[in-house]
């Protein structure tokens, strides 16, 4: 396939913007529309990318032209974007999680799961070369069977603000582990027992922090840790760290310390240098790996490493953890 690839993004808000920067970037790969509700925003992708603008995004994935789409609405609004990108042909690139409901996961999995076109969702973690290097390691068996591995992933409150009503702490931050600790553990997670805690965000239905313990068919234990209330002025916008114990080794990941930090009469910063930090005016880090993985794919007629199961299986954790959590007791998937 050496034709131009026509990318579409639907959804310009903070992701949106971003994935809207990287394809403008990328070489054989145009930025030829964005789908934006907001008509500010709208005018601001039309103004700074001269690409057709849609209202409606049925309007955009119904657009002949449009090969690829990244789709980066809400985690409550997946489904119908999914199933209409499924029928009119597009590669799809999903921001995680697959749904907010598992229903809605497990009805996206069935047309997902043998469409002929390419599909992922966007577990950036996956291009993080860290916790790559931990899959790479555990592959070559250097740390052996995993006896216990522990995660954390903690953010400034300002996340949650711009998620109420359409996600929680549980699928849209937590998942990122459990998606990466499916994948390391490489054996299938059978038991869920969760805790979590309100207090901040209590008026809004959302949980502040989450506790998860979840054992997996080979005896492994993963403990997890999510929490979003940490204050605005917080230096980092991720304090995330990994701990895994093997039989024949440990590994660690301290990702909070980003390798740069200032310190000046404004701020006290580490600034992101993983994830879409920008160099050279356009987006670089794991976000921009990922979606060049995905134009690498439809090029070359591949399938993405993050097959509709993983996303299926990370999606039935975050129901365990609800379930655990509302019941106050273990349960099983």
């Amino acid at each position: 396939m050496s034709k131009q690839i026509n990318a579409g993004v639907i959804g310009f808000g903070q992701m949106g913007q971003v994935h809207a920067g990287i394809y403008n970037k990328l070489p054989g790969v145009k930025l030829a529309a964005v789908c934006e509700y907001n008509d500010e925003r709208r005018a601001q992708a039309q103004e700074q990318y001269g690409c057709r603008v849609y209202k409606d995004y049925k309007d955009l994935l119904t657009d002949p032209e449009i090969d690829a789409v990244s789709i980066v609405l809400p985690d409550n609004m997946h489904r119908e974007a999914v199933e209409i990108a499924v029928a009119n042909k597009k590669h799809i690139l999903l921001e995680k999680p697959l749904a907010k409901e598992l229903s809605d996961g497990e009805a996206m999995y069935e047309i997902t799961k043998d469409y002929d076109k390419v599909f992922t969702t966007g577990f950036l973690l996956r291009f993080d070369p860290r916790f790559n290097l931990i899959k790479q390691a555990l592959d070559a068996g250097e740390l052996g069977d995993i006896i216990h591995m522990y995660c954390r992933r903690n953010s400034p409150i300002v996340g949650p603000r711009r998620y109420i009503g359409a996600s929680d702490l549980s699928m849209h931050v937590m998942i990122h582990d459990i998606d990466y600790v499916n994948w390391y553990m490489g054996s299938r997670p059978v038991k869920v027992f969760a805790r979590s805690r309100s207090v901040l965000l209590k008026e809004h239905g959302m949980d502040d922090v989450i506790y998860a313990i979840v054992t997996y068919e080979s005896g492994a234990i993963a403990c997890l840790e999510a929490c979003w209330v940490l204050p605005e002025n917080s230096p980092t916008i991720i304090d995330d760290k990994v701990e895994i114990v093997g039989t024949k080794g440990t590994v660690y990941v301290d990702a909070c310390d980003n390798g740069v930090r200032f310190v000046t009469g404004e701020r006290v910063q580490y600034p992101d240098s993983r994830h879409w930090y920008n160099v050279n005016g356009a987006p670089s880090g794991d976000l921009s790996d990922e979606i060049l993985a995905f134009i690498g794919n439809i090029v070359n007629g591949t399938k993405s490493i993050i097959t509709p199961e993983d996303s299926l299986n990370s999606l039935r954790v975050v129901d365990a953890i609800e379930r655990s959590i509302a019941a106050g007791c273990e349960v099983d998937l």
